[in-house]
C-alpha cells in the first residue's frame, strides 16, 4: 500500500513540474515575441504568411481617405488611431495601436496599404487574426466597415 502511494505522489509531483514548464514556456513567449518558425505548430496548421507576401486577390478595396482604426469591443474599446503608413497592433509598447488584451500577441497583426487599399497581416501570433470572422494566413485586403479581431478585442477599419 505504502509503495502505491509512494508511486502516486511521485506521478502528482511530476504533473506539476510539467504544468510549471507549460507556464514558463507561454510566459516567455509572451514576454519576448512569441515562438519561433515552426516551433510548436499544431499539426495541419499554417503560420502566417510573411508581410512580404502579395495581398489576398479576392477582397477589393477602395482609396481610403482619412481612415482609422476604432476599437469598438474589448479592453481600449474606443480608442482610435489613424490609419497612416504602417500601424502596428498588439500589447508591446512600442506598437502603434496597444491593445491590453491578454489574448493578444506583443505584435499581433500589421496594417499597411498597397497602391490600392489598406492591408492587414498577422505577425505569426498564437491566437491569429481574423477578419469578418475568417481566419487569415496572408495579407488580406480591408476597408470601411470591416471587422479584425485580434485575440478577444475587434478592431473596426473606417474608411470614409
Amino acid at each position: 500500500m505504502s509503495i502505491l502511494v509512494g508511486a502516486l505522489k511521485l506521478v502528482f509531483l511530476a504533473l506539476v513540474w510539467l504544468f510549471i514548464g507549460v507556464l514558463a514556456q507561454v510566459a516567455r513567449a509572451d514576454l519576448f515575441g512569441g515562438r519561433a518558425k515552426g516551433k510548436n505548430q499544431r499539426p495541419g496548421q499554417q503560420l502566417a504568411s510573411p508581410p512580404t507576401a502579395q495581398p489576398n486577390p479576392k477582397r477589393r478595396g477602395k482609396r481610403p481617405r482619412l481612415a482609422q482604426l476604432v476599437v469598438a469591443n474589448g479592453p481600449g474599446r474606443g480608442d482610435a488611431v489613424p490609419l497612416a503608413g504602417e500601424v502596428l497592433v498588439g500589447r508591446a509598447q512600442d506598437v502603434t495601436l496597444d491593445i491590453n488584451d491578454d489574448f493578444a500577441s506583443g505584435h499581433h497583426a500589421r496594417f499597411y496599404r498597397d497602391d490600392q487599399s489598406w492591408i492587414v497581416a498577422d505577425l505569426g501570433s498564437r491566437n491569429g487574426t481574423i477578419v469578418n470572422g475568417l481566419r487569415i494566413t496572408r495579407p488580406t485586403r480591408v476597408g470601411d466597415g470591416d471587422i479584425v479581431r485580434l485575440g478577444r478585442t475587434d478592431i473596426t477599419v473606417e474608411d470614409p
